[in-house]
């Protein structure tokens, strides 16, 4: 009578195998987070876009002209400056939200605590420049400024370690998506809808609603930390960047900080269109002419975004950044070329689409190129932010003299054609540095395969 089988080692072991895999493919399905879920988080991103393009454009210039009427250019400078170097905040907040040990999770307090200091500051700004206390509107500033970046260091981190790797596309896209809408949204109420008093309502009503989003959304618990006392020499070091230390991120952020000088040359558009354009009533309403520029670069730059993370996935990051930045330069060597309204519309449109794919892809590329996502994520995310800190600052330090110098007019408050000239051309070159850097990058080349082709 044959002997009945039982099963060899061999069959024991495929079974043990495809029960790993099955619990790998839950796991992977546990760790899938919805579209729904992804839209929620990056309600926050949203309300950062709105808050920064239309303070920036719009607000402070206002602002500063109400509050400092003999100087204003020279405040106005201040209050800029102000926003920037509040940026340094930042390594600082990722180092403590790393290290953070709260019940609630390690990100999501720094983002609840960030937006209700902002909250508190819009209603304190709105009564200083109600009173015309100039000086003391300053210094809310500084805090207001500082609680939006604490809070947005937070919210990197937090998608850092809530998004799966192969949705982090989609959820880049969706982020640059979120921060253009906001854009747009905060232009088009703040420039043509609403007075400048009404906008700090505006900011209070969009962070009572967002924020509540971005936290249903998170999905943290408490993070065991091995020390969360403050390694003042960790930190010191969080604000120190090199090929050595970062690998493929130092070149990220070379590469953005590129990026943010070219984009810094679209702040003398006004100039442009005054001292450019042939039409009349574009020269008399070039303040408006430029926010109706800006509303329809920002959304094509939403829209292109929606989409450009997904077929990123297809070609590769850096393929996309190399078609962004070159759709950009293409634009700035276009500007030399015409001189009618109707044109600078559509070059406006091609710079929002190549800005939408960069948006699209970058944060992903950050993290993808993080030297570490577990313990500095947050810390090394703020480093990025810090890029188009210096990126702002570093690109009108060159293009600024040099539109005076080789524009300049005897007698004449207006620019010569040649000024314009000089720097679309430091915009092609900080193009080309921006793709440049990103050649010293590994990462970031090959298509990225979806779950289902896996």
């Amino acid at each position: 009578m044959p002997r009945a089988s039982y099963g060899t080692l061999e069959d024991e072991e495929g079974d043990r195998g495809g029960l790993q895999e099955m619990r790998r493919k839950a796991a992977e399905e546990e760790e899938h987070v919805s579209l729904w879920k992804i839209l929620a988080l990056n309600a926050h991103a949203f309300s950062y876009g709105l808050f920064y393009a239309s303070v920036g454009v719009i607000v402070l210039p206002e602002e500063a002209l109400k509050m400092f009427p003999q100087q204003h250019a020279i405040y106005l400078a201040v209050m800029l400056g102000i926003a920037g170097v509040s940026q340094l905040v930042s390594p600082f907040a990722g180092y403590l939200s790393d290290h953070s040990t709260n019940s609630m999770g390690r990100r999501m307090p720094f983002v609840l605590a960030g937006n209700g200091v902002l909250f508190c500051m819009v209603g304190c700004l709105y009564l200083a420049r109600s009173m015309g206390w100039g000086l003391v509107y300053l210094f809310l500033l500084l805090i207001a400024i500082l609680a939006l970046n604490v809070a947005y260091t937070g919210f990197t981190g937090l998608v850092s370690d809530m998004i799966p790797a192969d949705q982090m596309s989609v959820c880049s896209g969706i982020m640059g998506g979120c921060t253009a809408m906001g854009a747009v949204v905060g232009l088009i109420c703040i420039g043509f809808l609403l007075p400048v008093e009404h906008a700090y309502f505006l900011y209070a009503v969009t962070l009572a609603i967002c924020t509540p989003l971005t936290w249903y959304a998170a999905n943290e618990r408490r993070h065991d930390c091995a020390s969360s006392e403050i390694d003042w020499k960790k930190v010191r070091s969080a604000y120190l960047i090199s090929p050595s230390s970062h690998g493929d991120f130092f070149w990220v952020f070379i590469s953005r900080m590129f990026y943010y000088m070219a984009v810094s040359v679209q702040i003398y558009i006004l100039y442009y269109l005054r001292d450019v354009m042939t039409e009349q009533i574009v020269v008399d309403n070039a303040k408006s002419c430029t926010a109706i520029l800006c509303i329809v670069s920002q959304g094509s730059s939403g829209l292109v975004s929606l989409v450009a993370g997904t077929l990123a996935d297809r070609t590769g990051r850096k393929p996309a950044i190399y078609t962004a930045v070159t759709v950009m330069a293409l634009v700035y060597i276009g500007y030399c070329f015409v001189d009618t309204y109707s044109m600078v519309i559509l070059l406006g449109i091609c710079y929002g689409a190549g800005n939408g794919i960069y948006i699209s892809v970058d944060y992903a590329l950050a993290v993808e190129c993080l030297p570490s996502q577990e313990s500095d994520g947050a810390k090394d995310l703020a480093l990025w932010g810090v890029a188009a800190f210096l990126g702002t600052m570093f690109g009108p330090c060159v293009a600024g003299p040099l539109l005076a110098w080789l524009g300049y007019q005897p007698g004449s408050e207006h620019y010569a054609f040649i000024g314009y000239v000089g720097i679309m051309m430091c915009g092609v070159l900080y193009c080309i540095g921006c793709g440049s850097a990103l050649l010293f990058v590994s990462k970031g080349n090959a298509p990225r395969l979806s779950r289902q082709s896996r």
